[in-house]
């Protein structure tokens, strides 16, 4: 397999194929979803970092790329639970091997079952996921992001992975996009949660809206910070000022307040309230010393 065969998350995939293409690839990743998908995505793009053949992707033939299909590939170390969690000593593990000199370019670490890690774990590997020590990649695979510390998701790109493609309905794309332009035009509560009853009756649905969402403001802050953006082909119908007046802070506080939304739709909260608390607080401005100055 490669990138290119994944059927499923296809932006995602292209991300990280543009990533590989212009050699901009980060220290550490997250990819959040459920055991398979995630396993995928961590095999193939830790496979495409490694090979030496290909420019965006894995070839799939060379000697590396069958020496990590048959999990023998000295660069890259997998690391998995034992028991019910991933403690401490694994991560120390980690850490003394990165010490050592790679045997080829770059040496790959895939964390599976990140969201077992201890705290003391997860607090040993901070350090090392922001400066690691020679040129690493570490790879964090998690069924739920809330398991993590902040500190860990604050040094990771994060990639929240579907189990299957959603279909390309857009009709939620405008909804969603609806809602993050009044929020951020600060328009009345009763005019944000116009259109959202439709999604008020279905917690599936109401999970694709909350992806929707989120996909627009992650492309938003990826323009904002000049990477390309996540939601490829769709164009914002706002005005661009209303996210520069929000600046970086804004938009991240926007996503944590989706991201929360989703966690307590998960955890069987009732819809209703779970989507006008959305409503209430995205899209809220902190103030700032720029906020105020910008007054």
């Amino acid at each position: 397999m490669s990138i290119n065969s994944i059927t499923t998350n296809t932006r995602i995939a292209n991300q990280l194929k543009k990533a590989l293409s212009c050699g901009n690839i980060s220290h550490s990743y997250l990819f959040v979803g459920q055991a398979p998908i995630r396993k995928t995505f961590g095999l193939e793009f830790a496979k495409a970092i490694l090979c030496p053949e290909s420019i965006d992707d894995s070839c799939g033939t060379c000697r590396i790329c069958r020496k990590v299909d048959h999990g023998n590939h000295e660069d890259l170390l997998w690391i998995q639970k034992s028991g019910n969690s991933v403690r401490k000593e694994a991560i120390l593990s980690i850490i003394e091997t990165l010490s050592f000199k790679s045997f080829g370019s770059r040496t790959v670490v895939v964390i599976d079952d990140a969201h077992a890690m201890t705290v003391s774990a997860q607090n040993k590997l901070l350090k090392t996921l922001e400066e690691p020590p020679g040129p690493a990649v570490i790879l964090l695979l998690s069924e739920r992001r809330e398991a993590l510390l902040e500190t860990i998701l604050s040094r990771c790109i994060t990639y929240q992975l579907r189990d299957e493609e959603v279909s390309a309905d857009e009709t939620i794309f405008s909804a969603a996009r609806q809602l993050i332009a009044r929020c951020f035009d600060g328009e009345p509560f009763y005019r944000r949660v116009e259109g959202l009853e439709l999604y008020l009756s279905d917690r599936d649905r109401c999970l694709d809206f909350l992806d929707a969402t989120e996909d627009q403001l992650r492309d938003r802050l990826m323009k904002k910070i000049g990477a390309d953006a996540l939601v490829e082909g769709r164009e914002e119908e706002t005005a661009e000022g209303r996210t520069d007046f929000f600046g970086l802070a804004g938009i991240q506080q926007a996503i944590t307040e989706v991201e929360r939304a989703r966690k307590s739709l998960k955890l069987s909260y009732h819809i209703g309230y779970t989507m006008k608390n959305l409503c209430l607080c995205m899209g809220q401005q902190k103030i700032t010393e720029e906020t105020t100055w910008r007054k």
